[in-house]
């Protein structure tokens, strides 16, 4: 038996809820469950504020688009870029100097024989040869060459990336987290991957969805959120009332210690069913079981 689901009740209110999407909303399909649309809507309906909080860039946010009809703003590349959905326009960006990646890239090659490299910068990616475009950041026509002959000096850059396809997905992250120490921030959103993506210095999604809540006067314990990877781990632990996806890193789960249903049985959905139901007059505010399907 499932159990139930403890929720935030009046004590408690949540304002915002911050989702992340791939693994936790969309699965591989790239496509919204039509339960999680549901009640993303329902809680619009009530008065809740929903952000999403992606390490996707900007220009991959087509399922927001076609699929719920999502209007706003959006948290990209893992906290770089708070990108507005309707207007078309970036309303902030964390870059960090070309400089910094190539001062990385010479020692991850050095140790890491074979590992290629990406940049995404905001007007689009940047890549080895023989990066696989079938890797989820490749959407798009990346310009494809050596990066310290494509990428001109000066840039500033949104994501640096760097694979080693022999690699154990691990293994590499751990090795590439100790070897850039603290210089940018390292983070990995595919499990199964040995794919290593860094960001300017200190910076998370918990970084940028901290000041998009204080700037429409939201706490941290007025925020629910979801995810499924490391890369949304500070994120969680930084809300109120954090969820881990029990289909995510088991890592996650274990660190947040608060987990919604899996993927597949629409957890996002009944976490957020379960919410609605316990804020309506004289209902139970805790441990309503939301129910599979």
């Amino acid at each position: 038996m499932t159990p139930p689901l403890e929720v935030p009740g009046d004590a408690a209110p949540v304002k915002l809820i911050a989702s992340d999407l791939d693994g936790t909303v969309l699965g591989d399909d790239f496509r919204f469950r039509p339960r999680t649309v549901e009640a993303i809507r329902a809680a619009q309906d009530e008065g809740l504020h929903v952000v999403f909080v992606t390490g996707r860039p900007m220009r991959w946010l087509d399922p927001l688009r076609d699929q719920l009809a999502h209007q706003g703003v959006v948290i990209c590349s893992n906290g770089a870029v708070v990108y507005d959905l309707t207007a078309d326009v970036v309303v902030e960006s964390s870059l960090f100097p070309v400089s910094e990646a190539f001062a990385v890239m010479e020692e991850v090659a050095a140790r890491h024989p074979g590992t290629l490299f990406a940049a995404e910068t905001l007007d689009g990616v940047y890549t080895d040869h023989g990066w696989a475009r079938t890797d989820r950041m490749e959407i798009g026509a990346p310009r494809v060459g050596p990066l310290r002959e494509r990428l001109p000096a000066g840039t500033g850059l949104v994501k640096f990336l760097a694979k080693l396809d022999s690699a154990d997905p691990q293994e590499y992250y751990r090795a590439l987290t100790d070897l850039v120490a603290g210089r940018l921030s390292v983070t990995h959103s595919v499990a199964a991957a040995p794919l290593v993506e860094m960001g300017q210095r200190g910076l998370t999604k918990a970084r940028t969805l901290e000041q998009y809540a204080a700037e429409r006067g939201i706490l941290p314990h007025e925020v629910m959120a979801f995810g499924d990877m490391p890369n949304d781990l500070e994120m969680l632990t930084w809300a109120g009332h954090g969820y881990a996806m029990a289909s995510g890193h088991p890592a996650v789960a274990r660190a947040v210690g608060r987990t919604a249903p899996p993927f597949a049985e629409d957890g996002v959905a009944q976490v957020i069913e379960a919410l609605l139901h316990a804020r309506r007059p004289g209902a139970s505010r805790a441990g309503h079981s939301a129910t599979t399907g």
